[in-house]
C-alpha cells in the first residue's frame, strides 16, 4: 500500500503497537485494514491535484482492545450529502459499497465497533477488537461499549 500511495502522491505514515498474542484472524485484520485503506485512498484520489493528500494509520492496542485509526484528507465533509457513505463509485463492471459492510461485520465478530467521523478536513475511520474476552462470555454485549470508552480516552 505504501508503494500506491507514492504513485498516487499520497502522504502515507503509519505507527503500529499490536500485540503478538492477539487472537484475531490475519485475514480479519487485512479485511479491515484493507477496506480503510482502500477508502481512504479512493478519497484522496477525488481531490484536487494541488490538495494536500495524506493518509496516516495508528494502531493501538490498550488492555483487551485493538484500534485501528485511519485518517486521510478531504476537501469537503463527506457526510454533509451522504450521511450514510454509500458507494458513490459509478463503475457498475464491479461491486461497490460493500467496504464498510465488511469492516462492520468483522469488528462485530470481535465485539468491537466502526467509528467514522469527519473533524477539520480529515476523515478519521477507527475499528475496534476485542481480541481477548479472558473466559468473560455474558460480558460479551458490553465490550463494545467499553471499547468505545478507551477510544474516546486515546484520542
Amino acid at each position: 500500500k505504501a508503494a500506491e500511495a507514492a504513485q498516487l502522491g499520497i502522504d502515507f505514515r503509519f505507527a503500529v503497537s499490536f500485540p503478538v498474542s492477539a487472537d484475531i484472524a490475519p485475514v480479519d485484520i487485512c479485511g479491515v485494514l484493507a477496506n480503510q485503506i482502500d477508502n481512504a485512498f479512493d478519497a484522496c484520489r477525488q481531490m484536487p491535484p494541488s490538495y494536500l493528500r495524506e493518509v496516516k494509520i495508528t494502531i493501538k492496542h490498550v488492555e483487551n482492545f485493538v484500534f485501528f485509526r485511519v485518517e486521510n484528507t478531504v476537501d469537503h465533509n463527506p457526510f454533509e450529502n451522504n450521511s450514510s457513505l454509500s458507494s458513490t463509485k459509478t463503475d457498475t463492471s464491479a461491486q461497490h459499497g460493500l467496504g464498510l459492510k465488511n469492516i462492520r461485520d468483522i469488528t462485530d465478530k470481535y465485539s468491537g465497533f466502526l467509528r467514522n467521523e469527519y473533524k477539520s478536513g480529515l476523515f478519521i475511520s477507527v475499528a475496534s477488537f476485542c481480541y481477548e474476552t479472558l473466559g468473560t462470555q455474558n460480558l460479551i454485549p458490553v465490550f463494545s461499549d467499553i471499547a468505545f470508552l478507551l477510544y474516546l480516552t486515546l484520542y
